[in-house]
């Protein structure tokens, strides 16, 4: 894990602004943060440089981008030797239907979340893809019926 930023509330008011638009002018940005505009860049660099800000991205409608369908996959490896969860890693890397990967604790040994246009392809990629790769023993998908809540900004 990373080591922890400590962070001003100017900083927090900056990435609460950046989180919820990433495309804020300078301008919006020294506002929210009651700074001046050249304080408010040298900031928000300094918190990119020190890894805080990853990326600013835009954030689509998975069902106007044809991806409509959000299944949950939770998989088990044959074994746990380093090669084979490397070799799973990279798979789930390349998998461009994989929106995020988890390692948990617990029945299984990985949480995929999945966004493909429909069940078909979700079948095809489950049975094709997943369960072939020789070091995947098993996976149990879960249909997400409604979205209630989606959120990409941390509370600060």
């Amino acid at each position: 894990m990373s080591e922890e930023i400590p962070l001003s509330p100017a900083d927090r008011a900056l990435l609460r602004r950046l989180q919820a638009d990433s495309g804020a002018t300078l301008e919006r940005l020294a506002e929210a943060a009651a700074l001046s505009p050249a304080s408010a860049w040298r900031r928000v660099k300094a918190l990119e440089e020190a890894g805080l800000i990853r990326a600013r991205v835009a954030l689509l409608d998975p069902a106007k981008a044809g991806r409509g369908l959000c299944v949950f996959a939770d998989v088990t490896l044959r074994d746990h030797a380093a090669e084979k969860r490397a070799a799973f890693e990279r798979f789930v890397a390349a998998a461009e239907e994989v929106m995020e990967c988890h390692s948990t604790a617990g029945g299984r040994d990985y949480l995929l979340k999945i966004r493909v246009a429909g069940v078909a392809e979700y079948e095809a990629f489950l049975m094709e893809r997943l369960l072939t790769h020789p070091s995947v023993a098993s996976a149990s998908s879960s249909f997400s019926l409604k979205e209630l809540k989606y959120s990409t900004a941390l509370p600060l």
